[in-house]
């Protein structure tokens, strides 16, 4: 009885610093490999539908600088107030060339504003994400922008996080993010480039990396699966990339029909570097 009382329910709550108890913004929120998840709003505010989920599932709830808390969908409907508290971010050592010798400037992933396919995001739930992986040149490399060519945004002004992850052995996306803020993006672009400034992130890789866009926000009444699309094509270069449908999903590796003499479907992610 207990895990059908979760059916068809939603769970509205608040997320919270355990220390300072201020809200916290643009949270994480879902239900493990589920596909059962959402965003946190700027006020810390979230709605979580459990159309699909049962009590006993497990809730992951997740923020940039903060330990992750899992909880039961029972726990989460009885206290449906959580707080997370503060994790000092550990950064990975990297051989930083001196600073003058960082000359070449180079663009990494698919730059082809023009190609002629489109490419949706996968939900219309917040936390839905799209990425593609990025190949390095030379390591280590210094990243100055990302951008995510536009096809058509027909659902008005939205709110994005740029998010770059640190790729498995397998080469498949895990979820250590690499990026050490939150870098979130307010636009209201119809076609054309979002462009992102990380210089001060000052983020200097020796990896390759997944370079994502995740929807965090926007009107009510946006239908991103079918309102929003990016420019999508095919391409020799290795830049797989993926999907997940909201917060805490598995991540899917996109697949656009048959391989055309070796070419492969990119989206037009990319970046720009100095190495």
């Amino acid at each position: 009885m207990v895990a059908a009382l979760a059916q068809a329910q939603t769970i509205t709550g608040t997320v919270l610093d355990a220390k300072t108890h201020e809200p916290l913004p643009y949270v994480n929120i879902g239900v493990l490999r589920k596909g059962v998840g959402t965003v946190a709003n700027e006020l810390g505010a979230y709605q979580l539908r459990l159309e699909t989920a049962q009590a006993t599932d497990t809730v992951r709830v997740s923020s940039l600088g903060y330990r992750p808390r899992l909880l039961r969908v029972q726990e989460l409907q009885q206290r449906p107030a959580v707080e997370l508290s503060p994790e000092a971010v550990v950064l990975r050592e990297v051989k930083v060339k001196a600073k003058g010798l960082y000359k070449r400037t180079r663009v990494l992933g698919f730059n082809k504003p023009d190609a002629s396919g489109t490419l949706s995001m996968s939900s219309n739930d917040l936390g839905t994400e799209i990425g593609s992986v990025i190949n390095l040149k030379n390591k280590p490399t210094r990243l100055l922008n990302a951008n995510f060519n536009v096809a058509y945004n027909q659902s008005g002004p939205l709110t994005f996080r740029v998010n770059i992850y640190r790729l498995l052995p397998n080469g498949k996306p895990s979820e250590e993010k690499l990026l050490r803020r939150d870098v979130i993006v307010k636009t209201s672009v119809e076609k054309g480039p979002i462009s992102v400034d990380l210089t001060p992130d000052q983020l200097i890789l020796d990896e390759d990396f997944m370079l994502t866009l995740e929807w965090i926000g926007g009107p009510e009444n946006a239908k991103v699966k079918s309102q929003l699309a990016f420019v999508a094509g095919l391409g020799y270069a290795n830049n797989d990339f993926y999907l997940r449908q909201t917060s805490q999903a598995s991540w899917e590796r996109a697949s656009v029909g048959a391989v055309l003499a070796g070419m492969q479907p990119k989206i037009s992610f990319y970046v720009t570097v100095q190495d």
